[in-house]
């Protein structure tokens, strides 16, 4: 009786033995799988594999730095197209301003526009201006009226761009009065100037208020957000960023 006992409870554990030994097994197996195809890699590891690929590789880069820029606000606007300076370019774009325009011109103005080229300057995003009298030459030409009437704003930008999406050209007008006729205040101008020249170096609106391109412009400051998106803009080649089917 006490052998057939002892039998059974040497079974019983070399049973407990087995089945902690497979148990074990399964649970690594399943760990190291889990570790190497259960995580998505970041678009940090896989921008180097990118590197071949240009779109991409911008496409890793807008998706990694989402939460902290507004680009997405261009792509919907161009079709998926970057659009900004060439590089030679931004390295010292040309800027012509053309005084008068208006009888409520005076030429403080014109300094408004040099301290947002500044301000931009400084936020080193990697643009640099320069100011020139010919407008022939110039990157952009900032003009003045005396305001939009029937229209709510205060500043407009048309930009031409070619194929690719390199800026040729920059149109900047600014007003010097709202469209009640009534005139801005100083700081108003230079919040216009700061977001126009935004427009002017290829940024989209912001849906953000503290950002400088938000559409009503709250601010002469460049915000954050406004450095990440002008930065991301332009580490982006030019061209499109869809996927090719």
């Amino acid at each position: 009786m006490r052998q057939s006992i002892l039998v059974v409870l040497i079974l019983v554990l070399v049973g407990l033995i087995a089945w902690d030994t497979v148990r074990s097994v399964t649970e690594s197996a399943s760990g190291s799988h889990a570790s190497a195809a259960g995580r998505t890699p970041t678009a940090d590891e896989t921008l180097p594999q990118a590197a071949a690929d240009p779109r991409r590789a911008s496409r890793l880069l807008l998706r990694r730095d989402a939460a902290q820029t507004y680009l997405d606000s261009l792509l919907l606007s161009t079709d998926s197209l970057v659009r900004r300076w060439p590089d030679e370019a931004a390295q010292r774009l040309r800027i012509a301003i053309v005084e008068g325009g208006s009888e409520d011109y005076t030429p403080e103005l014109a300094g408004h526009v040099r301290d947002a080229a500044a301000r931009w300057e400084r936020a080193g995003v990697g643009l640099w201006f320069t100011f020139v009298t010919d407008t022939a030459a110039a990157h952009v030409v900032v003009r003045w009226q005396q305001s939009f009437e029937h229209l709510q704003r205060a500043g407009q930008t048309d930009l031409t761009w070619n194929r690719r999406g390199d800026l040729r050209r920059a149109a900047v007008v600014l007003a010097i009065r709202n469209d009640d006729g009534q005139r801005l205040p100083e700081t108003a101008l230079l919040g216009v100037a700061v977001h126009e020249l935004g427009h002017a170096i290829g940024l989209p609106h912001s849906w953000d208020p503290r950002d400088v391109m938000f559409p009503t412009t709250m601010t002469a400051d460049i915000s954050p957000r406004d450095r990440a998106t002008a930065t991301l803009l332009y580490r982006l080649p030019p061209g499109s960023v869809k996927e090719i089917p």
